[in-house]
């Protein structure tokens, strides 16, 4: 299966971090944060990936281009990469074609586990479903809550709402998915320019959102310099 990894954004919340670089070319542990993703896509077998790009398009393509990882890397380029991450996944349309695929962000620290339960878990999901990567909200402190996206599930597990804010909650979003090609329907029914977590309620209501459990792989969403340590201890400490 293909992924695509959503890397447009400027990282805007690191500050001076990423005012001469893309925020997937800050580094933990000495090493950017999206070859982690990259990584855990070739020990997981993905070989095709396409990346999203925008800010300071050309410094991280060539980037990647040197370190990809073991991957087949294509670039897609988002010229309205200041806007809702929407337009980063409709800029995809053509690559993905009418086939499933992952997709990542890439300002988010994953894990090959959590690539291989979403792959594992499509050969039992029913066409026209998509999945999500989820975590259970008892593993994270009260602080790291407050900033994660929350997910509500049914007891079949399908999700029935997201949002950051939402309560009561039964999981976290990992930012790590896999989109049925039924995905497509969900993003021309939103609006042009918004944050995926819209796209991803109207497959809610469609009942078209299955959470897959991750089962204790690591993962790290991260948005500023406090992340940037939390994800560098998570590291050591798995080590």
């Amino acid at each position: 299966m293909n992924a695509l990894i959503l890397a447009a954004g400027d990282g805007g919340r690191l500050g001076a971090l990423t005012r001469e670089r893309p925020k997937p070319l800050v580094e933990i542990a000495g090493r950017p944060i999206i070859s982690y993703t990259l990584e855990a896509l070739a020990a997981a077998g993905v070989c095709e990936t396409a990346v999203v790009i925008g800010y300071r398009a050309g410094q991280l393509g060539e980037a990647l281009a040197a370190d990809a990882r073991g991957l087949s890397l294509s670039f897609i380029y988002n010229p309205r990469f200041r806007e809702g991450a929407s337009l980063s996944l409709a800029a995809a349309r053509q690559w993905a074609g009418s086939e499933p695929f992952l997709l990542l962000m890439a300002d988010h620290l994953l894990s090959e586990p959590i690539i291989r339960r979403l792959l594992d878990a499509r050969a039992h999901t029913p066409p026209g479903v998509s999945l999500v990567a989820a975590d259970t909200p008892t593993r994270w402190p009260a602080d790291y809550l407050d900033e994660a996206t929350r997910l509500a599930l049914d007891p079949d597990g399908f999700v029935t709402a997201i949002g950051k804010h939402l309560e009561p909650y039964d999981a976290l979003d990992t930012g790590a998915f896999l989109l049925d090609p039924a995905a497509w329907d969900a993003l021309d029914a939103a609006p042009e320019s918004c944050e995926l977590s819209t796209i991803f309620s109207i497959l809610a209501a469609r009942r078209a959102l299955r959470a897959v459990d991750i089962g204790g792989a690591h993962w790290y969403d991260i948005d500023t310099g406090a992340d940037l340590e939390a994800a560098a201890a998570l590291l050591a400490a798995r080590r």
